[in-house]
Parts: structure tokens; C-alpha cells; sequence
């Protein structure tokens, strides 16, 4: 197996791990879109492999550890953007309410 490949697979593993594991045990869920929650477990093992850290794909790397640490998933801006939005900017992480019907 390629070394590239094998690397990519053992960090979607990790990262996939961390995710679900900080869904268990916060306030919050997963998307409950698959292909969202797949399209950026992609991005998060790119950066990972790329800057050692899984950086929310969806923010920009600035090259400033002490800023940067602020984008390591989850990221500190997750929880607010979920009580505004019901779900944080790159749409991995949900309120309870995400994906009910919304009530009239």
C-alpha cells in the first residue's frame, strides 16, 4: 500500500475517533449529512498530514501557533456558531435541533 494512502487512512481513523468522541460526550451532535460530515473529516486529515494539527479546513492557517491553536476541530468558535447558527461554520458539528422539522 502506498505510504501516502495508508497515512491518509490511519488519520481519517483518528480523526473520526476524536469527532464522534467529542459528539459523545458534548452538547452536540454530528451533521446528521453524511457527505458533510465526510467532505470534511477530508479536510481535517489534509491539514493534519500538512501542519501536524487537524485545522478546521474551513479557516485559514495563519502560521501563528498561538492563533492558530484557536482553529485546531473543534475549533473555540464551534459553540457559539451552533447557538446562533444551529450548526458551526464548516457544518460538522450540530445543535440537538438540526435536521428536525422545524416547528410552525
Amino acid at each position: 500500500m502506498d505510504d501516502n494512502k495508508e497515512q491518509k487512512e490511519q488519520e481519517e481513523i483518528k480523526i473520526r475517533k476524536m469527532i464522534n468522541d467529542y459528539a459523545a460526550h458534548s452538547h452536540y451532535k454530528l451533521n446528521p449529512d453524511t457527505k458533510t460530515v465526510d467532505r470534511v473529516v477530508k479536510g481535517l486529515v489534509m491539514r493534519k498530514i500538512k501542519f501536524e494539527y487537524a485545522y478546521c479546513p474551513c479557516r485559514l492557517v495563519m502560521g501563528d501557533a498561538e492563533k492558530d491553536k484557536k482553529i485546531i476541530c473543534p475549533c473555540v468558535y464551534h459553540i457559539e456558531e451552533i447557538e446562533r447558527e444551529g450548526e458551526c461554520h464548516c457544518q460538522l458539528f450540530v445543535g440537538d435541533k438540526k435536521g428536525e422539522p422545524q416547528k410552525v
